[in-house]
């Protein structure tokens, strides 16, 4: 079987798993309201990884897949760095698995864009903590691992406390190789990603197509929302539109 085989059994897999352990939610069977996401917008679904260390199953799928994804794609990886909080369980499961060194970044209260923290000044209020924790030597190549991408801000945040770490170390010629993920939603994050001059690796974009992953787990409603949801979005920001979807969703509750 080929690596490209093998990733879209492992995608069809991952997005299965997801929905049944309840990673991915959706409007119709966990929240009539859906969610207001951090971009303002809202969505009729949600995904959310941080309970998944909870799962021994599906954590276990998840390492095991993770690792392979990395194994295959990201082969001259020497170093992984898990972004705070929900990618280091991740990096050190990977890291486990690979034999890899692995580091983490520390949260920074106040910083939610990579412009918050400047040149560098701003670290000095952090004192004697690093900014990302590992042993970083000449010639490493860092794969940066995390849950999901939406944006693009938090991992640009991660690259840059990298950056500012390692000039305070002196430590050079060490790049950063790529962001490694397992979902990726919307096109604008491997855009940014390609800007800022590191890969983005996934193991499942997550679109119209992909969603078919979950034919015969979801119901068909909650596949044909979705799909149109990750089509265009915009529909659905419209009060009414989502009013419709509130009202099915407490129907079907009260019915069950």
């Amino acid at each position: 079987m080929s690596w490209d085989e093998r990733k879209r059994e492992l995608g069809g897999e991952l997005i299965r798993r997801l929905y049944t352990a309840g990673v991915v939610r959706t409007w119709l069977r966990d929240q009539p309201d859906g969610w207001e996401l951090m971009s303002g917008a809202w969505s009729p679904f949600y995904v959310n990884f941080r309970d998944a260390p909870a799962n021994p199953e599906l954590f276990r799928f998840l390492i095991d897949a993770g690792a392979e994804l990395v194994a295959a794609e990201v082969p001259d990886a020497t170093q992984l760095v898990g972004l705070a909080a929900a990618g280091v369980p991740f990096a050190a499961g990977f890291a486990y698995k690979l034999g890899l060194p692995m580091g983490y970044t520390r949260k920074l209260p106040g910083v939610r864009r990579v412009a918050d923290l400047g040149d560098g000044a701003a670290a000095e209020s952090y004192g004697s903590h690093r900014l990302v924790e590992g042993d970083f030597r000449p010639g490493d190549r860092v794969a940066l691992v995390d849950d999901l991408v939406t944006g693009f801000d938090s991992k640009e945040i991660a690259l840059r406390q990298l950056e500012l770490e390692l000039e305070r170390r002196g430590v050079e010629d060490v790049r950063a190789e790529a962001v490694v993920v397992f979902l990726e939603r919307g096109a604008d994050a491997r855009r940014r990603a390609e800007a800022a001059g590191v890969r983005l690796v996934s193991l499942l974009v997550l679109d119209a197509d992909s969603v078919e992953g979950l034919r015969g787990a979801a119901s068909d409603r909650e596949l044909e929302v979705i799909a149109a949801y990750l089509r265009d979005p915009a529909p659905f920001q419209e009060p009414a539109r989502r009013a419709e979807l509130s009202a099915e969703a407490q129907t079907a509750a009260s019915a069950r």
